[in-house]
């Protein structure tokens, strides 16, 4: 109605019922205030989504995957195919997953019928109704554990191979708690249980939550004794990520506790906007693609050092899922509870100050600790933290009780829990006695009160400590979340960490501490400056044709800047919208000089429909396949359609595109010799400067300054040095923006993909020498406009050592 009539209308009330047969008649046995809670069982209607609460769809599912490369490939089965991932299955059904025998199987867990208290699913009535809610998770993670992990854990079992994935978004615990109670033992029978922590937020405080999701997996295989956990790593990056940026966040995944990775980066469409969706980060259009074996080298040499053995960990921290389980309710935004921030800053206090702890989840905790109080689990906590719960099973206060009894300590944080019973008729009941204790805040002194390792140094609290005892051998890893170098000790070793970097540990049962990387030796003389006098050669230069004003496609162009345009870089609606009628894409530069060698590149998917381009009226022919940013480029050489001159000469290149499908998407671009200079926040008339051969540098500057500012690729820089004596030399570069490749005498010396940009120059002899280092930027300048500062800066010294 309108706003003017709904004042004065008739009620008007909607319904969906066609007849009477479910019409309910009810009188109250006294006059109040009622609250009318509906149940309805209904399929999940959004997707198609399997029943993980019985075992029927996942026999199938298994019968029509698994089964299917099983019986084509049986001799490839536990050779060259090792495992099967699972990625993020979830019951579906939103807030109550249900099927139809859960009653019966709830009834034979707690011993009464559930139905007779669906009410307490949604509203807090009773003490009886956080008891119901837990209750009913325990059920559904159960029917989950058994039906679709356990299930498929066994299938891989019988068949030579292993259970590898993740179930959720573990860091996201709210969401966790609905779709995968428990998560924890979930992971029970999974033979390499994996996180997957999206982006590259990474060790950020403001992103703790990715610590938890985290230890949540690492600490499920230390429950249960696995020897790897995973980590879906890497995706959704973005081109901005350089290799050193990459090796951080799986520097920090590993500190974590991570000591496999399963690459998500490698598996995206590059078919048209697809790659700008979450772009394939990893893969060889990555710029910096050809250096990621230093990354991966460092990595597998990390994850080796960190299997096997024992992990050093004498504290543990109860998970959440009963008290998030119990929020989730009918009223309440279960995708963000706020019982679970407080939970993120106790395990960022934890990690900041080196205390390193494992997840246990209620029912580990209850059967691993024995009617002794001591621990059975493979890891011998002496301290277990509850990080502001409101509620915890019972069985797991029992065992807290005869924990703390037997000389365990027993920290509560923020509020004491109640214990919940599974007794409907008595739900609830208090717990802890003498030997619990309470504390309001994790302060500073409390933290300092438990286990954990010492480290000291300006910056301390953004160190990351993990260590294994293998053997004779202690292991320690630490990383540096800061932007800065990190001078200081852990655990009494001196070490010096670059920013957002690692060191490496070892130490005997004599006591020798071994660090790796080494530290770079001492210079024992005065240092060379080696920051002017370079040239530097760049590949051909890349411009992205961004802006493509829309016009007609007859007629004279005219004033065709005053028509309105797409903005490919930006992904702005294109004005033409669809449709199969011709259109007109315009686009302009401004060239001084010549570029013999220019060349439009352009994707398969760029250009939709039939269509023609020109420059300054001129077709352009003879699109050949090239493998430029990837496998689906195009190129045509434009050089001789070009106008140049002493002054900034108008060129125009156009598009027309008609019949199905017709628009442009995504952007092309010019490349060739020279330089370039836009002056609008747009893109738009890009001036160009043939610009051939090296470029003389008396000193280093960022290769926007150069006319490079959406270049992504490599430069190579030379000059040339003298030194007075034989012997070792060690080469500081001071800022790389972000790779440096050091060559000296036409012999590569060393590959610096992260700070320290410093190697030795081993055995120089006396006299003059040849230096060229080849520097590499990450793949955003060129697919964002960036800004992202690149090249060799300096400063560039050369002292003797030994």
């Amino acid at each position: 109605y309108s706003p003017m009539i709904n004042v004065v209308s008739s009620p008007h009330r909607r319904t969906t019922m066609t007849d009477n047969r479910y019409a309910l008649s009810w009188r109250p046995d006294q006059p109040g205030r009622y609250a009318i809670v509906a149940g309805l069982a209904q399929p999940v209607t959004s997707q198609p989504q399997p029943d993980l609460l019985i075992p029927d769809g996942v026999r199938r599912f298994l019968e029509l995957s698994h089964q299917q490369y099983h019986d084509r490939y049986p001799d490839k089965f536990g050779a060259l195919i090792g495992g099967a991932f699972t990625d993020e299955p979830n019951p579906g059904g939103g807030l109550y997953p249900w099927t139809a025998s859960f009653g019966e199987q709830f009834a034979a867990d707690h011993g009464y019928d559930l139905l007779e208290r669906l009410a307490h699913m949604a509203l807090d009535i009773s003490d009886a109704s956080p008891a119901v809610r837990h209750h009913y998770r325990l059920t559904q993670g159960r029917l989950q554990r058994e039906n679709y992990v356990e299930q498929i854990a066994d299938w891989c079992d019988a068949h030579g191979i292993q259970m590898i994935g993740h179930l959720t978004r573990q860091e996201w615990l709210s969401l966790v708690a609905v779709y995968w109670p428990n998560e924890i033992r979930c992971y029970q029978k999974m033979h390499i249980p994996g996180a997957d922590p999206l982006g590259a937020a990474s060790s950020w405080p403001d992103a703790a939550s990715y610590h938890t999701g985290l230890k949540v997996v690492s600490s499920a295989g230390h429950l249960f004794s696995r020897a790897q956990v995973t980590s879906d790593c890497l995706a959704v990056l973005g081109d901005d990520a350089p290799l050193r940026d990459i090796k951080h966040i799986l520097d920090y995944q590993m500190v974590m506790g991570i000591n496999h990775f399963t690459v998500h980066g490698l598996n995206y469409s590059l078919d048209g906007p697809r790659k700008d969706e979450t772009p394939p980060s990893l893969f060889y259009q990555h710029s910096e693609w050809k250096h990621m074996d230093q990354v991966m080298a460092h990595t597998r040499e990390m994850c080796e050092a960190l299997t096997g053995g024992e992990h050093l960990c004498e504290l543990a921290v109860l998970y959440p899922s009963t008290m998030l389980g119990i929020a989730a309710r009918w009223g309440a935004n279960w995708h963000d509870l706020p019982q679970e921030r407080p939970v993120h800053e106790v395990v960022e206090a934890l990690v900041s100050h080196q205390r390193d702890f494992d997840f246990i989840d209620e029912i580990t905790l209850a059967e691993g600790v024995d009617a002794h109080g001591h621990t059975t689990t493979p890891e011998s906590y002496r301290t277990i933290v509850l990080p502001h719960l409101e509620y915890i099973d019972a069985d797991a206060a029992d065992a807290l009780v005869r924990f703390a009894a037997a000389g365990g300590r027993v920290l509560v944080v923020g509020q004491m829990p109640r214990a919940l019973t599974h007794d409907p008729d008595v739900p609830q009941r208090d717990w802890a006695g003498d030997g619990i204790e309470f504390i309001e805040t994790l302060s500073a002194d409390a933290i300092a009160s438990l286990p954990g390792v010492e480290v000291t140094g300006e910056g301390a609290r953004d160190v990351f400590v993990l260590r294994r005892q293998v053997e004779d051998e202690t292991r320690t890893f630490v990383v540096n979340r800061r932007e800065a170098t990190f001078i200081g000790e852990v655990a009494g070793t001196p070490v010096r960490i670059p920013e957002r970097g690692s060191v490496f540990v070892t130490s005997a049962a004599d006591g020798a501490a071994r660090l790796y990387p080494e530290p770079p030796p001492e210079p024992t003389g005065a240092a060379l400056d080696l920051s002017g006098d370079w040239s530097v050669e760049f590949e051909p230069n890349q411009v992205p044709l961004s802006l493509w004003h829309v016009t007609a496609a007859e007629g004279e162009l005219g004033s065709f800047t005053e028509r309105p345009a797409v903005n490919l870089m930006q992904r702005s609606e294109d004005p033409a919208g669809e449709g199969d009628e011709p259109v007109r894409y315009v686009c302009r530069f401004m060239l001084t000089g010549e570029i013999p060698d220019a060349r439009i590149v352009i994707d398969d998917g760029t250009i939709g429909g039939d269509w023609t381009m020109k420059v300054n009226g001129h077709t352009v022919a003879g699109w050949e396949r090239a493998l430029i940013f990837d496998c689906r480029d195009q190129q045509a050489a434009i050089g001789e359609f070009l106008r140049g001159g002493s002054n900034p000469t108008l060129n125009i290149i156009t598009i027309e595109t008609s019949g199905p499908g017709r628009g442009l998407n995504p952007m092309p671009y010019l490349l060739g010799s020279c330089t370039c200079r836009f002056r609008y926040g747009d893109l738009s008339r890009p001036l160009l400067v043939g610009a051939p051969g090296p470029i003389a540098l008396p000193n280093l500057q960022t290769w926007d300054a150069l006319g490079w500012p959406t270049f992504s690729g490599s430069a190579v820089y030379r000059r040339t040095f003298s030194v007075d004596e034989p012997g070792d030399w060690l080469l500081e570069l001071g800022r790389v923006e972000d790779i440096a490749a050091v060559t000296v005498d036409g012999q590569q010396v060393a590959v610096l993909p992260w700070p320290p940009y410093g190697c030795v120059l081993a055995q120089l002899s006396a006299g003059q020498h040849e230096l060229a280092i080849e520097v590499t930027n990450p793949p955003a300048n060129r697919t964002e406009a960036a800004h992202l500062p690149a090249g060799l800066l300096g400063p560039v010294r050369l002292a003797p050592v030994g």
